[in-house]
Protein backbone atom coordinates (compact mmCIF):
# COMPACT_ATOMS: atom_id res chain seq x y z
CA UNK A 1 0.00 0.00 0.00
CA UNK A 2 1.08 3.34 -1.00
CA UNK A 3 1.76 5.79 1.53
CA UNK A 4 0.72 9.64 0.22
CA UNK A 5 3.13 11.88 1.96
CA UNK A 6 1.30 15.14 3.21
CA UNK A 7 4.88 17.17 2.96
CA UNK A 8 3.65 18.88 -0.51
CA UNK A 9 0.26 19.74 0.41
CA UNK A 10 1.78 21.63 3.65
CA UNK A 11 4.45 23.58 1.62
CA UNK A 12 1.41 24.70 -0.52
CA UNK A 13 -0.92 25.16 1.59
CA UNK A 14 1.79 27.87 3.57
CA UNK A 15 2.52 29.15 0.10
CA UNK A 16 -0.65 30.18 -1.01
CA UNK A 17 -0.85 31.49 2.46
CA UNK A 18 2.38 33.69 2.42
CA UNK A 19 0.77 34.74 -1.13
CA UNK A 20 -2.51 36.39 -0.04
CA UNK A 21 -0.84 38.08 3.27
CA UNK A 22 1.26 39.48 1.03
CA UNK A 23 -1.44 40.61 -1.76
CA UNK A 24 -4.09 41.12 0.93
CA UNK A 25 -4.37 44.89 1.55
CA UNK A 26 -4.52 45.68 5.52
CA UNK A 27 -5.67 49.07 5.29
CA UNK A 28 -8.47 50.11 7.52
CA UNK A 29 -11.36 51.37 6.92
CA UNK A 30 -13.41 53.88 7.95
CA UNK A 31 -10.17 55.17 10.57
CA UNK A 32 -10.37 58.29 12.22
CA UNK A 33 -7.26 60.07 13.40
CA UNK A 34 -7.61 61.28 17.09
CA UNK A 35 -5.44 63.63 18.93
CA UNK A 36 -6.11 62.84 22.36
CA UNK A 37 -2.48 64.77 23.71
CA UNK A 38 -4.74 67.82 24.15
CA UNK A 39 -6.76 67.96 27.00
CA UNK A 40 -9.38 70.12 28.08
CA UNK A 41 -9.95 71.06 31.73
CA UNK A 42 -13.02 73.34 30.72
CA UNK A 43 -16.96 72.11 30.75
CA UNK A 44 -18.36 71.88 27.84
CA UNK A 45 -20.95 75.36 26.82
CA UNK A 46 -24.04 72.86 27.42
CA UNK A 47 -23.16 70.66 30.48
CA UNK A 48 -26.13 68.16 31.04
CA UNK A 49 -27.90 67.93 34.69
CA UNK A 50 -27.93 64.77 35.64
CA UNK A 51 -31.01 63.18 37.91
CA UNK A 52 -30.65 60.13 39.31
CA UNK A 53 -33.32 57.95 40.78
CA UNK A 54 -33.10 55.04 42.97
CA UNK A 55 -36.42 52.98 42.15
CA UNK A 56 -38.21 51.39 45.29
CA UNK A 57 -40.87 48.34 45.08
CA UNK A 58 -42.79 50.70 48.17
CA UNK A 59 -44.02 52.69 44.70
CA UNK A 60 -41.46 55.32 46.17
CA UNK A 61 -38.17 56.93 44.11
CA UNK A 62 -35.10 58.28 46.30
CA UNK A 63 -33.14 61.12 44.77
CA UNK A 64 -30.74 62.83 46.90
CA UNK A 65 -32.04 61.46 50.32
CA UNK A 66 -35.83 62.05 49.74
CA UNK A 67 -38.43 59.96 48.97
CA UNK A 68 -40.99 60.70 46.64
CA UNK A 69 -44.29 59.04 45.09
CA UNK A 70 -44.68 59.26 41.25
CA UNK A 71 -46.53 62.10 41.75
CA UNK A 72 -44.26 64.45 43.88
CA UNK A 73 -41.40 62.90 41.51
CA UNK A 74 -42.98 64.98 38.66
CA UNK A 75 -43.09 67.93 40.31
CA UNK A 76 -39.40 67.69 41.63
CA UNK A 77 -38.25 66.59 38.14
CA UNK A 78 -40.06 69.46 36.48
CA UNK A 79 -38.62 71.71 39.25
CA UNK A 80 -34.75 70.48 38.22
CA UNK A 81 -35.04 70.44 34.50
CA UNK A 82 -37.05 74.05 34.70
CA UNK A 83 -33.75 75.79 33.89
CA UNK A 84 -31.81 73.30 32.34
CA UNK A 85 -31.37 72.77 28.71
CA UNK A 86 -30.23 69.28 28.57
CA UNK A 87 -31.08 66.84 31.48
CA UNK A 88 -30.87 62.96 31.42
CA UNK A 89 -33.00 61.08 34.00
CA UNK A 90 -31.23 57.80 35.06
CA UNK A 91 -33.01 54.80 36.67
CA UNK A 92 -31.22 52.49 38.97
CA UNK A 93 -33.37 50.01 41.37
CA UNK A 94 -33.03 48.10 44.36
CA UNK A 95 -32.77 44.63 44.05
CA UNK A 96 -36.08 43.55 45.23
CA UNK A 97 -38.28 45.69 42.40
CA UNK A 98 -39.73 44.10 39.71
CA UNK A 99 -39.46 44.80 36.17
CA UNK A 100 -42.95 45.15 35.94
CA UNK A 101 -42.76 48.58 38.55
CA UNK A 102 -39.56 50.21 36.43
CA UNK A 103 -41.61 49.60 33.70
CA UNK A 104 -44.47 51.25 34.65
CA UNK A 105 -42.83 54.13 36.19
CA UNK A 106 -41.33 54.60 32.67
CA UNK A 107 -44.68 54.70 31.16
CA UNK A 108 -45.68 57.28 34.12
CA UNK A 109 -43.02 59.68 32.85
CA UNK A 110 -43.05 59.08 28.86
CA UNK A 111 -47.09 59.98 29.91
CA UNK A 112 -46.38 62.99 31.63
CA UNK A 113 -43.61 63.83 28.38
CA UNK A 114 -40.73 63.07 30.63
CA UNK A 115 -38.20 62.17 28.02
CA UNK A 116 -34.51 61.37 28.29
CA UNK A 117 -35.10 58.65 30.80
CA UNK A 118 -32.07 56.09 30.93
CA UNK A 119 -31.87 52.77 33.25
CA UNK A 120 -28.78 52.72 34.90
CA UNK A 121 -26.85 49.87 36.45
CA UNK A 122 -25.47 49.45 39.96
CA UNK A 123 -22.16 47.92 40.78
CA UNK A 124 -21.71 45.12 43.27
Amino acid sequence: MTKISLTPVIDIVFILLIFFMLATNFNKLGEVNMDITKESTSSSKEDIKLIKLLVRQDQTVLNEGKVYDDNDLLTMINLAIKDATNYSIILTTENDVTYQRLLNLIGFLKSNEVSNVSIGLMKK
